[in-house]
């Protein structure tokens, strides 16, 4: 199946296709930072500013940005400077690509959570008897972080388990 996806884009697997594939990502993030200008907006015309809905929005603008600039160096992140494969790339190249890029997809969905949960800490007046509403979103996008990043960093390791799993 994956041999058949692939082969519909390119006949090679190469930094350049996972770059293609992680300024897809950055387009998907411009859809969640559309989503939330739009309720930043709402809410700022109906006479309520909100400091960590701006600050989510902005992070998303930011995780756009960079997603797009830093793609080909995340491409080469990827897929490891050998030879390309002179037909279409098998499940051993492939399992670790997708890995990668499911870690990368957690890793900047988390960081919208963060900054608000960051920002809503921060903007709300602490009360000794109850924790910011914030903190159950800060905690989760960490958690989502780690995950994320852990599984990108180790998505070739990923990739071989899964691939011997599957074999087995």
């Amino acid at each position: 199946m994956w041999e058949e996806v692939l082969l519909g884009v390119t006949s090679v697997l190469s930094s350049k296709t996972v770059e293609i594939v992680i300024r897809c990502i950055a387009v998907y993030a411009v859809v969640l930072f559309i989503n939330s200008l739009a309720n930043w907006l709402t809410i700022a015309f109906t006479g309520g500013i909100q400091g960590p809905l701006l600050v989510a929005t902005l992070v998303r603008l930011l995780l756009v940005l960079l997603l797009w600039l830093l793609a080909p160096a995340l491409g080469r992140r990827l897929v490891p400077a050998a030879e390309p494969p002179r037909n279409a790339p098998g499940l051993d190249e492939m399992a670790p690509l997708g890995f990668g890029l499911v870690g990368l997809t957690l890793a900047v969905l988390a960081l919208a959570n963060i900054a608000v949960g960051v920002a809503d800490m921060v903007m709300t007046p602490h009360m000794v008897e109850m924790p910011p509403v914030g903190t159950g979103t800060l905690w989760g996008g960490i958690v989502q972080l780690l995950i994320g990043f852990g599984v990108f960093v180790g998505s070739r390791a990923i990739g071989r388990a899964f691939v011997a799993v599957r074999r087995a």
